[in-house]
C-alpha cells in the first residue's frame, strides 16, 4: 500500500510539472544600445496578418489585446496619440509565424510592408536567433508578438513574445494582462537588464552560428 502511495505522488508530481512546463511563458528582449528614456509617446499600427491567424481573427480579441497594451504603457508614463501625429514609438502586435518561408514570399510582393504596418517582421539580423530558440523551435498556436518600434529609423526595439493558449478567452485574458504588465514593467530597462539582454544574445548568437 505504502508503495502504492508513493507511485501515486511520484505520478501526480509528474502530471504537475508537466502542467507547469505548458503554463504561459514570456520572453522579452530589446535592444540594449537604445536610450529607452528618450520615449514618451506611442501609437498603434496596423498588422493585417494578425487576422488571418487563429483566435487573432476575432475583432474582439484583437482590441483587447490592444487595450492591454495600451494601459501597460500609459503605467510607465507613455501616452499614446494619433497615428497620424509625431510618436517616439510605433506599436504592433501580432500572432507569430512558424513557417517563415511562406511569409517571406508575400513579403516580396509587398517591398513597403503594408500588411505589417509599413515595418518589416523583424526575423533577421540581431533579432534571428531570438525568433528562432522562442518561436519557431517551440512554437504552439497563440504565440503573440508585441513590437516596439522606432518610426523614424524603422528599428525594432523592444519585442515581447507570449506563448499562451488562447481557446479559453476569461484565462487568456487575464493571463495575457498580467504577463504585459509584468514585461513593460522593465520600461525602461536597467544597467542590470541591459548586461542581462547582451549576454542573452551573445549565448543565442553562438547557438544558432
Amino acid at each position: 500500500m505504502i508503495w502504492t502511495r508513493i507511485l501515486r505522488a511520484a505520478a501526480i508530481a509528474v502530471c504537475a510539472a508537466a502542467a507547469l512546463a505548458a503554463q504561459d511563458k514570456v520572453y522579452t528582449e530589446f535592444d540594449p544600445a537604445v536610450d529607452f528614456t528618450r520615449f514618451k509617446t506611442f501609437s498603434f499600427v496596423p498588422a493585417a496578418n494578425m487576422a488571418m491567424s487563429g483566435t487573432m481573427k476575432d475583432p474582439a480579441t484583437r482590441e483587447r489585446i490592444r487595450n492591454f497594451i495600451e494601459g501597460g504603457l500609459e503605467g510607465r508614463g507613455l501616452t499614446e496619440v494619433p497615428r497620424d501625429q509625431k510618436h517616439d514609438l510605433a506599436i504592433r502586435f501580432w500572432a507569430a509565424v512558424q513557417n517563415k518561408q511562406s511569409v517571406e514570399v508575400n513579403l516580396a510582393a509587398d517591398p513597403y510592408w503594408t500588411d505589417w504596418g509599413g515595418f518589416p517582421p523583424y526575423w533577421t539580423g540581431a533579432w534571428a536567433y531570438s525568433y528562432q530558440e522562442y518561436v519557431v523551435k517551440n512554437y504552439r498556436e497563440g504565440t503573440l508578438v508585441v513590437d516596439l518600434i522606432d518610426p523614424v529609423s524603422k528599428e525594432l526595439v523592444w519585442r515581447t513574445v507570449f506563448k499562451q493558449d488562447l481557446t479559453d478567452r476569461v484565462k487568456a485574458y487575464a493571463a495575457l494582462q498580467k504577463n504585459l504588465a509584468k514585461s513593460l514593467s522593465q520600461l525602461p530597462p536597467s544597467a542590470k537588464d541591459k548586461e542581462k539582454v547582451e549576454d542573452k544574445r551573445r549565448k543565442l548568437k553562438t547557438k544558432y552560428m
